[in-house]
């Protein structure tokens, strides 16, 4: 009797650790429902329709020719607490290689200057959300970028580095700003780069380590960057932008920033929302 007694003792203790256990399991993230309240919040509709108004801007002033206009979109949880966040990045192209080189120019140097206008923006802005609390709808993150350059969401490094409670990431903004003395083709085009870092508290901070400045060049298809100056703004520094130090700073944020985060195009988000902030949101890691 008294050793059926002890097994049954055994037994409800076993029974009440395993409750225990279960009740103190953490709650699986829902991000299906998230990803729901997303596509239905009426954001990227917005979105797209500021889009087609823009480019419709742009057709009557007469720039189709050299300016272009887009965004992307990405689905994140950069302060880790299971409410996702939706990241817009905007983009205006500045066309003028292309323009100023005309239809004489082979093939291959044509993708060259269209690969330069693409990745180097003329002007970058965006937008940040997040999920609210009770899950139900979209709050905007205001985005505290001042005295410093708008980031470009699309060059988000997903590793974060946990410091004092908040997880930093890397941002790397590189831009050609349209240049009006432009009047004919060029061999160099004018570029700046802005090694930032992007934070969340209650708005998403920015900062800026370094700022660089030079020339780029197309070759055939490939682009070529040359920095002619390069500061490092928390040494309050000037330094060779090929020079030890530079290279040093280089090494570290590679380092610390892992692969960048996955951002969908506007066609694709235009085609079918929902999948393609799905799409994004798997690409997502919470990489340290």
């Amino acid at each position: 009797m008294t050793i059926s007694l002890k097994k049954a003792f055994g037994a409800a203790l076993a029974a009440l650790s395993l409750t225990a256990s279960a009740a103190a399991a953490p709650t699986a993230i829902d991000t299906e429902a998230q990803l729901d309240v997303m596509a239905a919040s009426g954001v990227i509709q917005e979105e797209i329709n500021t889009l087609y108004h823009t480019w419709d801007s742009i057709l009557k002033s007469g720039m189709a020719e050299r300016s272009h206009y887009t965004f992307y979109a990405a689905v994140t949880d950069l302060d880790r607490d299971e409410r996702l966040e939706l990241l817009i990045s905007r983009h205006f192209l500045n066309k003028d290689p292309l323009y100023y080189a005309g239809d004489s120019i082979s093939e291959e140097q044509q993708k060259g200057l269209q690969y330069l206008c693409e990745n180097y923006p003329s002007q970058i802005y965006g937008a940040a959300y997040e999920i609210s609390k009770d899950g139900t709808t979209l709050d905007p993150y205001a985005i505290n970028n001042a005295n410093t350059q708008f980031p470009d969401l699309t060059r988000l490094h997903i590793r974060g580095k946990n410091t004092d409670g908040h997880y930093i990431y890397m941002v790397d903004t590189q831009r050609m700003p349209r240049d009006e003395s432009w009047t004919s083709a060029t061999d160099r085009y004018g570029i700046v780069y802005d090694a930032q870092i992007l934070w969340v508290d209650v708005d998403l901070g920015v900062g800026t380590n370094a700022h660089a400045e030079g020339t780029a060049s197309v070759h055939g298809e490939q682009v070529e960057p040359f920095y002619t100056s390069m500061n490092l703004l928390y040494l309050n520094k000037d330094v060779d932008p090929y020079g030890e130090e530079a290279e040093k700073f280089r090494r570290e944020r590679l380092d610390r920033g892992g692969r960048g985060v996955n951002f969908v195009s506007w066609e694709e988000l235009d085609k079918d929302t929902r999948a393609a902030l799905a799409s994004s949101w798997h690409g997502w890691s919470y990489e340290n």
